[in-house]
């Protein structure tokens, strides 16, 4: 594929883009070096050449890492799963066990062993391999992978980290070139891979954050006059929402409208690490909104074989126990009679994809959400997108539907350089899940909703009056109108702060299923972070696919438990349950949202269907936009924002957040639909994508 700028970019951005060889599956290629051997390519870190070299890693280090084999047949592979998911052929969901993938599609027990001897011969231990034979874990010495493989492992810092990281190419001999595609683990890019949850502040990960009043328990039922008027957003404002709670979403989108629980569906769920008060902490989530509590007959919490041979975990485990708790509890919420299989990574220094394949490969669910990404996506060639590329195609060919949040940044031009969407939810095998902002009116379910983009603008010298409200979310309110006032509003226009992911792929090209769906131009071109235009030559795939609530302005509570801080600012309205730690509920929100919540919408499609609905994307588009089915999610029609304290009672802080707006300086014109350069509009659009699901006709339609 080729592409050409229509306008001068920095030498970055030119660099940027000769790394991709857009819409083309990624392939990584081996070079022949005339010695019996040959260099892997698509195996050096693509941040390398932006990192800071620091030293030699310690050659006693313990390093594990796997080598990923190629399918086989995957032409074949690729024809079966696109016939298993077009009405009318004879495989049309015919869907096959994972012991007919591996008598198929696997590699062969002849390549498995042909690899492991190589790793034996060079003193690396054989850990694990999964039953598809699509991995084989092993350790040894930095010296001895330098030694097996022809690399040196250097020490860098990039993005705040310190990383090892393989400096050149890796070298296998001749023979294994057809079997060896990529080598994970010689770097740790692993590092780069967050989970996708916003709180609207940075929380420290052992303690909990406030979510101070005021905030409204529907939309603007809690309001403030503001001094000075807010321009174009006028003087009279809505709080922001205190947090969903599990009726008020089930009606938001129509599930109490059916009599659908979920029952006897299995939904997946990964992230790195596991929370050691999950259960605990749901179950008392649970308590509070009526929902059953969790045990071992609908709650498993998998150990991924491979976990106990891993360093110890380096890479904050605390930061990701928040992501497990909000997954699991709107999975639960959602579907409170699906049964929850939860699978950690070893750790975040290892590829996650190591706990999808294993619920994958086990055939362990019917779903799986996955709420983390990298920003932005890798290049074409590097070998880690095409291990889960085969992946998430096992996964479609058995029936499992693999969900991904799109990501919390838009366009992450920003820190990309180039707007683009991110990965994994780019894969054209998964269903990408953007975020909206969502004005609950009342309790039958009455709803604006719009496309997450979100601005920042704050009011100095801020004062609220009257400062009766509550420290901490969940409390009681005497008043409900209030007055605010302050110095002036800066910065004006306010600056983007977050919003749905989205965008076009770089590495993929457009899926059949997308075709006359997305607008030619977000499939064929994109924009550099100054607003330049570059176009492409044939159209690409572009997420999201559909979308749920993500903006946490307008988010849901959640429950964790987390260790007193002291901080009454912080701690008010937790329990405490031992001399050291507490239970909080909190607002929270981002596309880490929206994944888990439509997981629930499919476990109960699954329960209607009586079997799987599997890789749903193509169903999803034939439905397009509009249709009652999926409801299109359409910009505001006039500026629209909310009100957020960020301070305490005594200190306040009052900002104002947009809502999919931003306002063009002050006399009035607003750009609606505003996220990053990406733009809500009507039908398939890059910040929602087909739009949100009414639950009832969208299990109807997924069922006939």
């Amino acid at each position: 594929m080729k592409f050409r700028v229509l306008a001068a970019v920095s030498l970055f951005l030119v660099l940027i883009l000769a790394l991709f060889d857009a819409g083309v599956t990624p392939v990584a290629t081996a070079a022949n070096n005339g010695n019996g051997k040959v260099t892997l390519n698509g195996n050096v870190a693509p941040w390398l050449s932006q990192a800071t070299f620091t030293g030699h890693s310690d050659p006693n280090g313990r390093v594990t890492f796997s080598l990923y084999l190629n399918l086989n047949n995957e032409s074949a592979l690729q024809t079966f799963i696109h016939n298993l998911y077009t009405p009318g052929t004879k495989e049309y969901r015919h869907f096959i066990t994972p012991d007919q993938f591996h008598a198929l599609y696997s590699p062969t027990q002849a390549n498995l062993k042909a690899v492991t001897d190589f790793l034996s011969a060079n003193s690396l231990k054989v850990e694990y391999n999964p039953a598809n034979s699509m991995y084989v874990d092993a350790s040894g010495t930095v010296a001895q992978i330098e030694k097996a493989f022809g690399v040196t492992e250097n020490q860098y810092t990039y993005n705040g980290k310190n990383l090892r990281a393989n400096a050149q190419a890796p070298t296998i001999p001749a023979s294994l070139a057809p079997l060896v595609y990529f080598i994970g683990g010689l770097d740790e890019s692993e590092q780069l891979i967050t989970p996708y949850i916003r709180t609207g502040d940075n929380a420290p990960p052992g303690e909990g954050y406030a979510t101070p009043g005021p905030c409204s328990t529907y939309w603007s039922d809690h309001d403030a006059t503001v001094s000075p008027s807010a321009y174009q957003y006028g003087s009279n404002l809505p709080w922001l929402v205190c947090g969903y709670t599990p009726p008020q979403i089930r009606a938001a989108y129509g599930v109490d409208k059916t009599n659908l629980t979920g029952s006897g569906v299995r939904v997946g769920i990964t992230d790195a690490f596991a929370s050691p008060t999950i259960v605990q902490d749901v179950n008392l989530f649970s308590a509070h909104y009526g929902l059953p509590l969790l045990d071992s007959s609908n709650f498993q919490q998998v150990v991924v074989p491979g976990t106990y041979n891993f360093p110890e975990n380096r890479y904050d485990p605390q930061g990701w126990y928040g992501e497990e708790s909000l997954d699991v509890d709107w999975v639960h919420a959602m579907a409170p009679g699906a049964t929850i299989v939860y699978a950690g990574g070893q750790n975040s220094n290892q590829p996650l994809d190591h706990a999808l394949i294993h619920l994958i490969d086990n055939n362990m669910v019917d779903i799986i959400t996955n709420s983390w990404g990298i920003t932005g996506e890798y290049t074409k060639n590097y070998g880690h997108i095409q291990a889960d590329e085969k992946a998430f195609m096992q996964a479609a060919a058995q029936g499992i539907s693999v969900l991904f949040s799109s990501g919390d940044d838009g366009d992450v031009a920003a820190s990309r350089g180039l707007a683009m969407g991110s990965w994994p939810a780019t894969s054209p095998w998964v269903t990408a899940v953007g975020g909206t902002s969502l004005a609950l009116k009342d309790a039958t379910g009455a709803k604006s909703e719009w496309g997450w983009g979100t601005y920042f603008s704050g009011l100095q010298g801020a004062t609220i009056s009257p400062n009766d409200y509550p420290l901490n979310f969940p409390g009681t309110y005497s008043t409900t109108h209030f007055a605010v006032n302050g110095s002036g509003w800066s910065p004006w226009p306010p600056g983007f702060l977050y919003g749905s992911g989205g965008g076009i792929s770089l590495t993929f090209a457009q899926p059949d299923y997308q075709k006359g769906v997305v607008p030619t131009t977000l499939a064929t071109s994109t924009t550099t972070a100054s607003g330049q235009t570059v176009t492409f030559s044939s159209p690409h795939r572009v997420v999201p696919d559909v979308s749920m609530v993500g903006d946490p302005n307008t988010g849901v509570v959640y429950g964790e438990t987390y260790a007193i801080s002291g901080d009454t600012s912080i701690d008010a309205g937790c329990t405490k349950l031992t001399n050291q730690t507490e239970y909080c509920e909190r607002r929270i929100g981002g596309t880490s949202l929206s994944s888990p919540l439509f997981a629930g919408v499919l476990a109960l499609a699954v329960q209607a269907n009586h079997g799987r609905v599997g890789f749903v994307n193509p169903a999803l588009y034939k439905l397009g936009s509009g249709n009652g089915a999926i409801v299109d999610v359409m910009p505001p029609t006039s500026p629209t924002a909310l009100l957020r304290n960020t301070g305490t009672a005594t200190n306040p802080k009052t900002t104002l957040r947009t809502i999919n707006s931003v306002p063009v300086g002050t006399s009035g014109q607003v750009v609606e639909g505003a996220d990053s350069s990406l733009r809500t509009t009507a039908g398939w659009d890059d910040v929602t994508g087909l739009g949100t699901p009414y639950v009832p006709l969208l299990v109807q339609s997924l069922t006939q």
